[in-house]
């Protein structure tokens, strides 16, 4: 399948979307309603008038903002290319989706689809695609484009981008040196799990014995709960070779969070549950 007639689908399957209302889901919805009022708002008219000088998009209508469920490359020559593919797309007409919910640094995080295209382009589709993003939900509490991973993947096996640069690729969780390397960095890891710790604030996947060297990845409650709930458990788990995605930190070992249950995906045949 092209780059163009994915893209058509995909503006086919989501189209729709940006035209519904947001509905008050109320505090004690179902987890799926909450998770369908954060993702599904509806689409106002929006132009981008220029880029900050860390990247930040500056939108006519007042507001900085970041595209959700996205990290832009953080070293050249590859964050320039990206800063290049968004300038191309000042001044051009473009429909904006996302709740007014500014982050620590004042900004909202927004879809933005090209309104003057047919068909119309999500610009986070487009830098991933062309390998000029990395999929990262971690800021944003729900991922909203699953299809991310997908473009995401399609880009990392035709390296494209970022995935022709040894810096982004997917690391070994058994590299420990190199994983030092990168502590304070977003990464991708990939790995099996060989054993899973339940605790009552948290949990975590451990990838090795010894705990002092290995990576871990920590589960907040609340996550661990969800993943469950679909039936993305310990048994669904254990066991299992994961592709997994965060900030490296340094904690017994080399760890990251995550709070994104989507941002776990499987290496092995058979999806885990969705």
């Amino acid at each position: 399948m092209t780059g163009s007639t994915l893209r058509m689908l995909l503006a086919l399957c989501l189209g729709p979307a940006l035209a519904i209302g947001i509905r008050d889901a109320g505090a004690q919805a179902p987890l799926s309603n909450r998770r369908s009022a954060e993702c599904v708002s509806e689409a106002r008219p929006d132009r981008l008038q220029g880029l900050s000088p860390e990247g930040d998009l500056i939108l006519a209508s007042g507001p900085s903002a970041r595209l959700s469920g996205i990290r832009l490359p953080d070293a050249p020559p590859h964050r320039e290319q990206a800063l290049s593919w968004l300038r191309a797309r000042i001044g051009q007409p473009a429909l904006v989706q996302g709740p007014d919910r500014r982050d620590r640094w004042n900004r909202v995080a927004i879809r933005i689809r090209s309104s003057g295209e047919a068909p119309a382009l999500d610009w986070a589709h487009g830098l991933v695609e062309a390998g000029l993003a990395l999929v990262d939900a971690g800021p944003d509490g729900v991922f909203c484009q699953p299809e991310l991973l997908a473009l995401e993947a399609t880009a990392r096996e035709r390296r494209l981008g970022v995935w022709a640069d040894d810096r982004y690729k997917p690391l070994d969780v058994n590299q420990s040196e190199r994983l030092r390397e990168r502590i304070g960095s977003f990464v991708l890891v990939e790995g099996r799990i060989r054993s899973i710790g339940e605790r009552r604030q948290r949990t975590y996947l451990n990838f090795g014995g010894l705990w002092a060297e290995d990576f871990t990845i920590i589960i907040p409650r609340t996550t661990w709960k969800q993943m469950s709930d679909r039936g993305l458990g310990l048994d669904a788990l254990k066991g299992r070779r994961i592709r997994a995605r965060g900030i490296l930190q340094s904690w017994q070992g080399t760890a990251f969070s995550i709070v994104i249950p989507d941002m776990i995906e499987p290496l092995e045949s058979g999806r885990l549950p969705r």
